[in-house]
């Protein structure tokens, strides 16, 4: 009776054990321990104020920020892992040797669930560099880009505050700035404002300085990377009238008949008060005589003046004025004049099945003859004859034959362009 129960007793520890070994190897075999590779980990870097109190600022390769790390444990854990779910940190006060090159910081990675024998960072080091640490003061430049401001207004002044900022980063960073700007929009705006705008860092290609260039750098004291643009906007006025006079003589026996501007008027914008003086001067943008040099000229020529260079402080010209004007100076011999006569006027002879289309509305001819004939003359006694006589269709450059009552001379030859065209009857007919 004893041994039956012995065997009993024996028969249900055994009976434990297979239990507990068969729950084992069917845990084990529905959730096994696994080893996975987790990418795209960022590594985050601490106490940078350790190198910065040195007078120094670490760099870090953004494309080595990113490591992989090696998690071991249960399938149910590790396959649920995500990159965000692991810690990696690059203290630099674990730097060992800051003479090395390159200088490696060692990566301490963990996760929760996972002890730290079960995790490993690939690399184990992440590379730095130290650069000297610099400071330099730039002036905040307002962009407004190409967007204009609504009808009857140009953008006049722009003024950013703070109006200078003060940025300090790796030497080998600031070295590549080359200017800070604030962009802004002003399109449509009708009335001054104030508009906020965050700057940008400009390189000495001109482009947007890099991302993680832009991570390295550090606004001096109080200031942050948004300014406030204080925006003018300035009226425009029309038909402002171009009056240049000239310096020198021009040859002997030669005078200055006239200097036309092209274009005749131009459009500005400015301050209420500069364009008051503006309108208290004749509305009128006067052309210094040393921009008209005679120097003993017997014909006719021109002169090109970049008129932005004359405006007065506050006035500026129009979007779409053109700065360079034309000025042409007509020179005639002494005793003559200039006069005007339509292409309506003119007597053409031409063939029969042709029409006449002139490229401008009106001729220019020059007569002498005394002053006191020369005042009273009127451009009715001209009579200007056109032959066209056995020309064909095209475009053409022909004399016009003047006549001119007898105390006045024709100084100059005169031609005139045209262009001659089938008839609108003949066309049809075609």
């Amino acid at each position: 009776m004893k041994k039956s129960l012995m065997n009993k007793f024996t028969l249900k520890i055994i009976s434990v054990f297979i239990a507990v070994f068969v729950w084992l190897l069917v845990v084990n075999i529905e959730d096994p321990v696994m080893t996975q590779t987790i990418s795209n980990v960022s590594v985050e870097i601490t106490n940078s104020t350790y190198i910065e109190s040195m007078g120094k600022m670490p760099l870090v390769d953004e494309a080595k920020r990113n490591i992989s790390v090696s998690v071991t444990g249960k399938r149910s854990v590790v396959d649920r892992l995500e990159a965000k779910d692991i810690t990696a940190v690059a203290d630099l006060q674990q730097i060992v040797d800051m003479d090395s090159d390159p200088i490696m910081v060692p990566i301490t990675v963990s996760c929760p669930g996972i002890t730290e024998d079960h995790i490993q960072a690939r690399p184990q080091n992440i590379e730095i560099e130290i650069d000297e640490i610099k400071s330099m003061d730039f002036i905040v430049t307002p962009d407004a880009g190409s967007s204009k401001p609504g009808k009857g207004y140009e953008l006049g002044r722009m003024t950013s505050d703070p109006d200078k900022i003060t940025i300090k980063g790796p030497a080998s960073v600031m070295g590549k700035i080359d200017k800070v700007v604030a962009p802004i929009s002003v399109e449509g705006l009708n009335e001054d404002t104030i508009i906020p705008s965050t700057i940008k860092i400009i390189d000495k290609n001109q482009d947007e300085m890099s991302e993680s260039d832009v991570k390295s750098l550090k606004f001096a004291d109080d200031q942050s990377s948004t300014v406030n643009v204080a925006v003018e906007l300035w009226r425009t006025k029309s038909n402002i009238a171009i009056e240049a006079d000239y310096s020198g003589k021009p040859a002997s026996g030669y005078q200055v008949d006239v200097i036309e501007s092209v274009p005749e008027t131009i459009t500005i914008a400015g301050t209420e008060e500069a364009l008051q003086e503006f309108a208290d001067n004749g509305n009128a943008l006067k052309i210094p005589a040393d921009e008209v040099q005679l120097d003993g000229e017997s014909a006719d020529f021109e002169v090109k003046v970049d008129i932005s260079k004359l405006l007065p402080e506050d006035i500026i010209l129009a979007t779409n004025e053109n700065k360079i004007i034309l000025l042409k100076v007509k020179i005639l011999p002494l005793g003559s004049q200039e006069f005007s006569i339509p292409t309506t006027s003119i007597q053409v002879i031409k063939p029969g099945d042709m029409d006449v289309v002139f490229d401008s509305e009106k001729v220019t001819i020059r007569l002498k003859g005394r002053k006191k004939d020369l005042a009273n003359f009127s451009e009715s006694s001209i009579a200007a004859t056109l032959d066209l006589s056995g020309y064909s269709p095209g475009e053409y450059e022909v004399p016009l034959t003047i006549q001119v009552p007898s105390q006045y001379q024709v100084v100059d030859e005169i031609k005139v362009k045209l262009q001659l065209v089938k008839t609108a009857a003949e066309k049809s007919d075609g």
